[in-house]
């Protein structure tokens, strides 16, 4: 089963209270993200799959002070997720029905049906309502990230415009942690691997004369890449980029920084508004305290796109 924003596990309090928290009824509204609502009802949902997975990790499920720990953290990824929701509704990317369909389509028939979905969910705690719940989260997460990225890449093209250096820029900007300390050096690549790449890569690559560099991006399966070329012989191409990661498929263990930071950036601009409220114990420490703490880590290099959508 998909996990969705483990960005969220940063959050997870210490020293949290041990004492059992009341019931709350079904229907009852537990927080308040500006507009949006968060009912106990999503929060059980999230709340059971957990508590499973403690327990088939092995989890001290009957611990006081875990319970508290999983309760904060729960309900701090339904906060986040309700910000995405409103930020991906507000730039016209929210996941729409059609695709939430298709999904879970595509789950039922890689599970071999309904039922075998169903009792597969079932092992793990879950049910077809919190998949959808899962679903829905990991959508909107996913067609924000791809849109921020695509802002971000375009601003970078726009610092190269400027006469920004382009290895100080993949130093700074660039998601391939395996090239961007050598300033976005590939190396010599011949050109076979290059042709036997995907058309939408190769082509623009190809076409670049020395001192150039591709614009606009180039969207490919790893996100937006902008590549320069220094030199170039018969067999081969003397190559640098800056690759902005938005994976498709998308997966949260590919989540970049600068994601987390811009999310929790506007957090941190709701909490300063008045606009985040929780009306419930026993949910760890503050989430605003902790967005604050959370929204500009230091050495990130990355900054969120200077035009975020929704705001």
């Amino acid at each position: 089963m998909r996990r969705v924003l483990a960005v969220t596990l940063v959050l997870l309090c210490s020293g949290c209270s041990g004492t059992s928290p009341s019931p709350a009824p079904s229907n009852q509204v537990i927080a308040q993200v500006g507009p949006s609502t968060v009912t106990n009802d999503v929060f059980q949902l999230r709340l059971q799959s957990a508590f499973t997975a403690v327990a088939q990790g092995g989890g001290p499920t009957n611990n006081a002070a875990m319970r508290s720990q999983v309760r904060a953290s729960v309900l701090r990824s339904l906060i986040i997720d309700t910000v995405i929701a409103r930020e991906a509704a507000a730039a016209g990317v929210a996941a729409t029905n059609a695709e939430i369909s298709a999904q879970l389509q595509a789950d039922v028939t890689a599970a071999g049906g309904t039922a075998q979905l169903q009792a597969q969910l079932t092992s793990l705690g879950g049910s077809l309502a919190q998949l959808h719940d899962e679903i829905v989260s990991s959508l909107n997460e996913q067609k924000l990230e791809d849109l921020y990225a695509s802002q971000r890449a375009v601003e970078i093209e726009q610092k190269l415009a400027g006469g920004a250096s382009f290895a100080s820029l993949a130093t700074q900007y660039s998601d391939d942690t395996a090239t961007s300390a050598k300033g976005g050096e590939l190396g010599a690549v011949t050109r076979a691997q290059i042709q036997g790449d995907d058309p939408a890569y190769s082509g623009p690559v190809l076409a670049l004369a020395a001192g150039q560099h591709n614009d606009p991006p180039i969207r490919d399966a790893q996100g937006y890449d902008i590549v320069e070329l220094e030199s170039a012989t018969p067999s081969a191409l003397t190559l640098r980029h800056i690759v902005v990661n938005a994976p498709q498929p998308y997966t949260v263990r590919e989540r970049p920084n600068w994601f987390g930071v811009a999310i929790f950036e506007t957090l941190a601009q709701d909490c300063s508004a008045g606009q985040i409220h929780v009306y419930i114990t026993d949910v760890g420490d503050d989430v605003c305290a902790a967005a604050s703490a959370s929204a500009s880590p230091a050495g990130s290099g990355a900054t969120a796109p200077s035009a975020t959508p929704g705001r």
